[in-house]
């Protein structure tokens, strides 16, 4: 991320919090994957905070790099894989769920190719003036780049709910201004845009929640189906 490890660290910190409250609001096991991305992104620009520590010394050298690891290996492994899943789980619209699938497989191939790259040649961190930059060895940069790009943001631009189609929209814009800079600060700044743009996820189950909490006529969801008292028997006075 931009800057120094003391903002990493609080970044992550406010991040992980909006990833708690939003946890908080899952009703339905299948939306689990993308109300923990909050979260997730939190934690991970905690462990870059390690990886800033790392290269000034400021801990143990293997802290330093299993964080370093931990970072790149999540950021251009596991999102791949988990942002689309997530996205076909939570999509409630069946024809939008289809169209969402075949991102989910490509996800997969493109998280299972780059772990692979990663977990095979040294990953190497370096502190430049703003910023962490990452090198990796990762043969097909561009089409693997391309397939990543389609797989994280595509399932978000195809859904049905106002707020993750903006996530999708917004990280588009931020992969365009991640895109902007060298390719080995690609990952860090991009990883922290998508950090701080995950509040859209917390909005959308905030308005999830809202909109179950109330009946089809408009009233509280606790009066639906409630029994309605007797209405009270009066007797005249013969």
């Amino acid at each position: 991320m931009c800057l120094s490890p003391e903002v990493d660290f609080v970044a992550g910190t406010a991040i992980a919090g909006v990833g708690i409250a939003t946890l908080g609001l899952v009703r339905r096991p299948r939306d689990l994957v993308i109300a923990a991305l909050p979260l997730g992104f939190g934690l991970h620009q905690l462990v870059e905070g390690f990886v800033w520590l790392g290269l000034r010394g400021q801990v143990s050298p293997a802290l330093g790099a299993t964080a370093r690891d931990a970072y790149v290996i999540y950021g251009q492994a596991v999102l791949p894989i988990v942002v689309p899943l997530g996205f076909a789980l939570l999509e409630p619209r069946p024809a939008r769920r289809r169209l969402v699938w075949p991102f989910a497989l490509l996800g997969l191939l493109v998280g299972l190719f780059l772990l692979w790259q990663l977990t095979q040649w040294p990953i190497v961190a370096e502190e430049r003036a703003h910023c962490v930059a990452y090198t990796t060895h990762t043969p097909y940069a561009i089409p693997s780049a391309t397939a990543y790009v389609l797989a994280v943001c595509g399932p978000a631009l195809l859904s049905s709910q106002r707020h993750l189609r903006w996530f999708g929209v917004v990280n588009i814009g931020g992969l365009l201004v991640a895109a902007t800079m060298q390719e080995e600060e690609f990952t860090s700044v991009w990883c922290l845009y998508a950090a701080l743009m995950s509040v859209l996820i917390l909005l959308h189950f905030r308005r999830q929640g809202r909109s179950g909490d109330r009946a089809p006529g408009g009233g509280p969801a606790s009066a639906r189906g409630a029994p309605r008292s007797p209405a009270p028997v009066r007797f005249r006075a013969p």
